[in-house]
């Protein structure tokens, strides 16, 4: 299900135009969610997946911080270098906003008419 939300974002920006959809903070939060490893991820990397500037990505991993849906986290092994990962309640809502997603897609199933 998050693969093809992802994959549904990527087509409405790829359709409309990433200068009309274009979803930073989502990009990452995916990004981070869906990842194979469940680690941390390095701040440029995390960037990079946001598909945005340098400087918007940024802006938008302080605000996910300030709003506990991320957390930075020191690298054990290089003191300069931050990571980020999803905080427990980011991966809580997360979860919570799947849930819904299915049951809203199962109401619509049921609802619907047939061809």
């Amino acid at each position: 299900m998050v693969r093809w939300a992802a994959r549904a974002h990527c087509l409405l920006s790829a359709r409309f135009g990433e200068d009309l959809f274009s979803m930073p903070a989502l990009n990452m939060l995916f990004d981070l969610y869906v990842s194979e490893i469940r680690q941390p991820r390095s701040l440029s990397n995390l960037c990079a997946a946001s598909k945005a500037p340098a400087r918007t990505a940024l802006r938008m991993i302080n605000r996910l911080v300030e709003r506990d849906q991320l957390m930075r986290i020191p690298d054990p092994r290089d003191q300069r270098r931050v990571n980020v990962d999803l905080s427990p309640n980011g991966r809580q809502q997360l979860d919570a906003y799947f849930d819904a997603l299915l049951e809203l897609l199962g109401e619509t199933e049921l609802n619907s008419d047939p061809p």
